[in-house]
């Protein structure tokens, strides 16, 4: 429901195509929701209007409900675009996506607090609330383990509360719902108003994989698209940041603009993907043989 709703919001919201662009299908560009629709579209308007003028057709932009059903909407096609995150991304990798590109910035996740919150660092989250992005998020994964570093059980420690986005973890800090959350500089960055006024971050913490660093959200292509398809695809997105409209875009995110998937990408998120395999929500598509 949430993705119907979310294609109402930017059917009004983008300019009317030509007759000429209008006789074509729209091409669907899925972003995992780690904001609210609303910020998602607000923050990647930009990018749609450049892919559509450069592809000479309509995109639309959907999302999902949260993580996990974007992931097993990404493995149905439901997408001809994705922005995915790196596990899953290398999942879809197994199910006839195409790589395009992955942000350039490193993948770090942070703590935010409340800008007034006296908390300073991870190790004063004993006995808090910590709201994190839901369980297929892998920066949930990852705080986790950095509060298990600092000697703190999920239920024994702390409470954990679950949320449905990057977005909602942030939005209970600042209802006093939670006092810190998990999240990481994207989301936190393109939320529609500057949120230096209400949270604070307390712990910056990169997230390396031995001596390679690990990926940052990756750019793939529906393999069932027409090849040449594909490539202006590639294209597009590679000629975006140099435009006035994704400079303004990489600064405001702090992404850096693209760069190439690289084996080593797919090779350091490997281990990730077999826990996604692992996982109940996770749901092989019916029509798709399994990778060998």
């Amino acid at each position: 429901m949430l993705c119907r709703i979310f294609l109402l919001l930017v059917v009004a919201a983008l300019p009317f195509c030509s007759a000429a662009r209008a006789q074509e299908a729209p091409l669907r560009l899925g972003i995992a929701p780690f904001n609210s629709p609303t910020s998602l579209f607000h923050a990647h308007r930009p990018l749609i209007q450049y892919l559509e003028k450069s592809l000479g057709r309509p995109v639309r932009l959907y999302t999902s409900a949260d993580h996990a059903a974007f992931l097993n909407d990404s493995l149905d096609k439901r997408f001809d675009i994705l922005i995915t995150p790196p596990h899953f991304g290398v999942l879809c990798l197994d199910y006839d996506y195409v790589p395009l590109a992955r942000y350039k910035a490193p993948f770090t996740f942070i703590f935010v607090v409340r800008a007034d919150s006296s908390l300073k660092n991870s190790r004063d989250l004993r006995g808090k609330r910590i709201a994190f992005p839901d369980y297929a998020s892998f920066f949930t994964q990852a705080g986790i383990q950095k509060l298990a570093k600092n000697g703190m059980k999920a239920g024994a420690d702390y409470q954990m509360l679950i949320r449905p986005s990057h977005a909602a973890a942030m939005a209970s800090v600042v209802a006093h719902d939670a006092d810190a959350a998990v999240t990481n500089f994207g989301p936190l960055n393109l939320l529609h108003h500057d949120p230096r006024s209400y949270l604070r971050v307390i712990e910056t913490r990169g997230l390396d994989m031995g001596d390679h660093a690990l990926p940052h959200l990756m750019m793939l292509a529906d393999g069932r698209l027409d090849g040449a398809l594909i490539e202006r695809i590639r294209k597009a997105f590679q000629s975006f940041p140099a435009t006035e409209e994704g400079k303004a875009f990489f600064a405001a995110s702090g992404y850096e603009g693209y760069v190439p998937i690289s084996q080593q990408d797919i090779t350091t998120m490997r281990p990730y993907v077999e826990i996604l395999r692992q996982q109940p929500f996770f749901k092989a598509p019916a029509s798709a043989q399994e990778p060998s």
